[in-house]
């Protein structure tokens, strides 16, 4: 289940952080404005990490669920797996379907393929109105329910009939509910979760840093990781049934076998599991709950994490949240805690990590602000490749609208205006026409003197 815990930055969010005037001659458009869309790279195989320890994670998320409920016996499908796309709406994402579903092929060896049969799929993808998965899941972007192939046939049947992911000896049918009245950020983000989690990775730890079995919701699709764990849980040598004792004696074999990268490397101390600050980090996230309330579970969370030994992401987790609590009343607070997160993501997780390119943003406003141009440029510049890279195009959209200011107030006009047309064009990609959204950047192209033939082209559905 993928839950709505809001780190994707909204471009205007950024922008209306940013005081810097516009000036009022930028320049008409010299190029055409062509659609954004990410490349769907197949990646590479692998994780440098200890298989030892890669072995821990892989049966922390295929023995539990979310919940914390503990599984007896390992899930997954037994043979070709088919997935099936029921709603028509959600037709401009068969592409990203597709893309995803070559990948868990090429990179987890799973043989996973879209089938127009639904009779044939094992797979159901459906589209429902947020308000109605709401209803259901408080919270909840997106999630997956064992035994249904609708929504109808989910919700006409009573509670107590439905069929429970630890009741199941394998995986057989499962539905799989996306929104379809959100972004299209959030859609491709739960297809690639809830797709992942659909073929037994059930669960999602905080600790871990480079996956989408994370409620922190930093990823946007499936890693190296994520695959890697799959992988394990296709490999042959495993099967539906087994129980934990027996799965934990034969996952390091399997892991030093299809993982060569992470043979003899040393065992890494980790901070466990902590209860106390997921529960701190989720009420900071949550949306409905009074600022207050949330700023001060952030300052817990932060509390918490800066105990852990060692110190991990979680920390700068905890710190950009506080941050983004602070932002209107305390703008100078805000930015040392983005600052103390970014270094925090780079230190533990490297520059090219996403938390680390989502908090050079936060910290790009804050020198924007300060009228350090330069200092902005060069943390949205390093920021730009992670952020295509990871198929985050509110990031993208948002570190090209903070460059475009800072390059407007440097006087680059031309420059500004190329950065501030990436930045509706990511836009687009990231949130479709919902709420106004094209309108706006419609608006704003003819701001730019953009010509109507070249706004038509790049904001035709």
């Amino acid at each position: 289940m993928k839950f709505r815990l809001l780190f994707p930055v909204l471009v205007g969010m950024a922008l209306a952080a940013c005081d810097t005037p516009n000036s009022g001659n930028t320049p008409t458009a010299s190029r055409s404005i062509e659609n954004a869309s990410f490349r769907h790279q197949v990646l590479s195989r692998g994780v440098v990490r200890s298989n030892a320890t890669l072995a821990e994670d892989f049966i922390g998320l295929t023995f539990a669920l979310e919940s914390g409920q503990p599984l007896t016996r390992l899930l997954r499908y037994e043979g070709p797996i088919g997935v099936a796309v029921r709603s028509r709406s959600l037709t401009p994402y068969v592409r990203d379907l597709d893309a995803l579903l070559n990948r868990l092929r090429r990179e987890a060896g799973i043989e996973i393929n879209r089938v127009s049969d639904p009779e044939l799929a094992q797979i159901h993808i459906v589209a429902v109105p947020s308000s109605q998965i709401q209803r259901v899941y408080p919270g909840a972007a997106c999630f997956i329910v064992p035994g249904e192939t609708s929504w109808n046939g989910f919700r006409n049947r009573p509670r107590r009939d439905r069929l429970r992911w630890s009741a199941q000896r394998t995986l057989g049918t499962t539905a799989i509910f996306l929104p379809t009245d959100s972004t299209p950020q959030d859609v491709r983000d739960c297809l690639h979760e809830e797709i992942a989690q659909a073929l037994g990775t059930a669960n999602d730890i905080y600790r871990l840093p480079d996956s989408v079995f994370n409620d922190d919701n930093f990823h946007s699709i499936v890693t190296p990781f994520d695959m890697l764990m799959l992988r394990t849980l296709y490999d042959p040598s495993l099967r539906s049934g087994m129980t934990k004792a027996e799965v934990s004696a034969r996952a390091v074999g399997i892991l030093d076998r299809i993982n060569p990268q992470g043979r003899g490397v040393g065992r890494v101390t980790r901070a466990s599991s902590s209860p106390a600050w997921k529960s701190a980090i989720e009420t900071a996230l949550a949306r409905d709950g009074s600022r207050n309330a949330r700023l001060r579970s952030a300052d817990r969370a932060v509390q918490i994490a800066s105990g852990m030994r060692p110190q991990d992401h979680r920390l700068g987790v905890a710190l950009l949240t506080r941050g983004r609590l602070r932002m209107s009343s305390s703008p100078d607070e805000a930015a040392k805690d983005f600052e103390a997160a970014h270094q925090v993501f780079v230190r533990r997780l490297g520059r090219r990590d996403l938390r680390a390119a989502q908090s050079a943003l936060h910290l790009a406003v804050a020198e924007l602000r300060r009228g350090r141009f330069e200092q902005t440029l060069s943390l949205t510049e390093g920021s730009l490749e992670t952020a295509l890279r990871g198929e985050n195009a509110i990031l993208a959209s948002g570190l090209y609208a903070v460059r475009s200011e800072a390059l407007t107030a440097m006087g680059r006009g031309r420059e500004a205006q190329r950065s501030r047309v990436e930045s509706l064009k990511w836009a687009r990609l990231a949130f479709g026409d919902s709420d106004g959204m094209m309108a706006a950047a419609q608006a704003e192209l003819e701001n730019l003197g953009v010509e109507p033939e070249v706004i038509s082209r790049a904001l035709r559905p």
